[in-house]
C-alpha cells in the first residue's frame, strides 16, 4: 500500500558544496599558493581569548546552563548599551525587551522561521540574493519564499501577499554590504506588524560598518514600541572573528524571545559553560573589534586602489564582501582558480530564480576581503588580472536555481 505521509523537499546542496563541485577536477596552477576568498572568515585580528577558560574540564562535564550564565547576560546588555544607547539596557531591565543566547546565527534564524511558518501563513519574505540559510530554512519548514531585491521593496512585497508568516532582513546586507535608512526600517517594521508577521533582523555585520554615511541598527533606527513581533540576531562570528565558537544572542519582544528560548532549550543547543566564559570576555571588549574594523577598512582601501577603476566596482558600506559584476560568475570562478589559485563565490549560489526566471546573484562574484593586508594585496592583484581578461559585461542569463 503506498505511503500517504507527506514528503519534504530534499535540501539543496549548500553554496560551498556547489563551489567545490564547480572546481572539482580543475587543477590550480603549479607552484602558486592558494588564497581562499570565498568564505567570510576574517583572519585579521587575534581575539582576546584566554585559552585557559576553554580548558576548564569541569565545564565540559556538566550540561550547559540554560539561558547562559548571569555574567554572559550582563555582557550582552553592557554591549547593547555601549553600542546602541542606554535605552536598550533600560528596555531589557524593565522587561519590554528580552534576550536569549543562541548557538550562532544560522541555528537562530532557522528556528525563528520554523516557529513562524504554519499552514495558514506559509509565506516568508526574503532578500534575494541572500545568506543561503534563509532560503534553505523556508524550504525545510515547508514555507513559500517571497523574494525582494532591496529593503525599500519589503512593504510592497508584504502587502501584495496573504499569509505572510515572517519577514527576514539582513542589516547590514550580505552579500552587498548595504545599510538601511531609519525611514526604511520604520516602514519594514510597520509592514510586518500590520501583517502580523515575525520580523527577523540579522545584524551579523553591525560592528563592521565603515562608511560615514551608513545607517545604524534596527533598534536604534526604529521605535521599539511600534515594532510588533521581532527578533534581532547578533553573533561573535563576524564581530570578533570567532565563527567556530558558535556564540551569539537574540533580542526582541518578550513573547517571540520566549518562543525561541523554549524551542532551543528543548530541541536545540545551549552554550557550554567554557563557551559562555569566553563569550563574556569578547562581548565586554571593544578594542579588538575596533582593530578588526580598521583592518577591514584598510583592505577596502586596497580594493579601491587595485580594482576601483574597473566597471561595476563599488565599495560596500559595511562588512568585508566585494560584490563584483562579471559576464559569467561560474566561469569567472573557474578561471580565478585555474589561472590564479584564488577561490571566490559565484553569486548565483547566493540567490534563486525570481518569477521572471532571473537569478539576481548570477553575473556577480562575492569576494571576501578577510586576509592581512599583504595577502589581500596579492589576492586582489591576481583577481584584477583575471577580471580584466573576462571581457565586457552582458545581461545575466535566465538561470534556474
Amino acid at each position: 500500500m503506498p505511503s500517504t505521509r507527506p514528503t519534504r523537499p530534499t535540501p539543496a546542496p549548500s553554496a560551498f558544496d556547489r563551489l567545490r563541485a564547480l572546481l572539482a577536477g580543475i587543477p590550480a596552477p603549479p607552484g602558486v599558493a592558494t588564497i581562499p576568498l570565498q568564505l567570510g572568515e576574517a583572519r585579521l585580528v587575534t581575539p582576546p581569548v584566554d585559552g585557559r577558560l576553554l580548558g576548564e574540564v569541569d565545564g565540559w562535564t556538566r550540561y550547559p546552563p540554560l539561558g547562559g550564565t548571569p555574567e554572559l547576560r550582563a555582557a550582552y546588555t553592557g554591549w547593547l548599551e555601549r553600542r546602541f544607547g542606554p535605552h536598550l539596557r533600560a528596555a531589557v531591565d524593565e522587561g519590554s525587551l528580552a534576550i536569549e543566547p543562541t548557538p550562532g546565527t544560522k541555528q537562530a534564524v532557522t528556528a525563528a522561521i520554523t516557529l513562524a511558518v504554519h499552514p495558514r501563513a506559509p509565506a516568508v519574505v526574503l532578500p534575494n540574493p541572500f545568506y543561503p540559510t534563509y532560503h534553505a530554512a523556508v524550504e525545510a519548514a515547508g514555507g513559500r519564499a517571497i523574494l525582494y531585491g532591496h529593503a525599500p521593496e519589503v512593504p510592497a512585497a508584504v502587502a501584495a501577499h496573504r499569509g505572510v508568516a515572517a519577514v527576514v532582513v539582513c542589516s547590514p546586507g550580505n552579500p552587498r554590504g548595504e545599510t538601511h535608512t531609519p525611514a526604511t526600517v520604520r516602514a519594514i517594521s510597520a509592514a510586518a506588524r500590520a501583517a502580523g508577521a515575525l520580523l527577523v533582523v540579522d545584524e551579523c555585520y553591525i560592528d563592521l560598518v565603515h562608511a560615514a554615511s551608513a545607517h545604524d541598527g534596527f533598534l536604534t533606527s526604529g521605535t521599539i514600541s511600534e515594532t510588533g513581533r521581532f527578533l534581532v540576531l547578533h553573533t561573535l562570528s563576524k564581530r570578533s572573528g570567532m565563527p567556530g565558537l558558535r556564540s551569539g544572542f537574540v533580542i526582541g519582544d518578550p513573547a517571540s524571545v520566549a518562543a525561541y528560548a523554549n524551542r532551543n532549550r528543548a530541541c536545540g543547543v545551549s552554550q557550554a559553560a567554557p563557551v559562555c566564559a569566553v563569550a563574556t570576555r569578547l562581548w565586554a571588549d571593544d578594542a579588538h573589534v575596533a582593530h578588526l574594523r580598521s583592518a577591514v577598512s584598510a583592505n577596502w582601501d586596497t580594493a579601491d586602489e587595485l580594482l576601483g577603476d574597473l566597471p561595476g566596482y563599488q565599495r560596500a558600506e559595511a562588512g568585508f564582501f566585494l560584490w563584483f559584476p562579471v559576464p559569467d560568475d561560474e566561469e569567472a570562478a573557474r578561471r580565478l582558480w585555474r589561472e590564479e589559485a584564488v577561490t571566490v563565490m559565484p553569486g548565483r549560489y547566493l540567490g534563486t530564480a525570481t518569477d521572471c526566471g532571473t537569478n539576481p546573484g548570477a553575473g556577480h562574484l562575492r569576494i571576501a576581503l578577510v586576509h592581512p593586508q599583504d595577502r589581500t594585496r596579492e589576492a586582489l592583484t591576481r583577481v584584477r588580472r583575471v577580471l580584466t581578461r573576462l571581457g565586457p559585461l552582458t545581461p545575466p542569463e535566465k538561470t534556474a536555481r
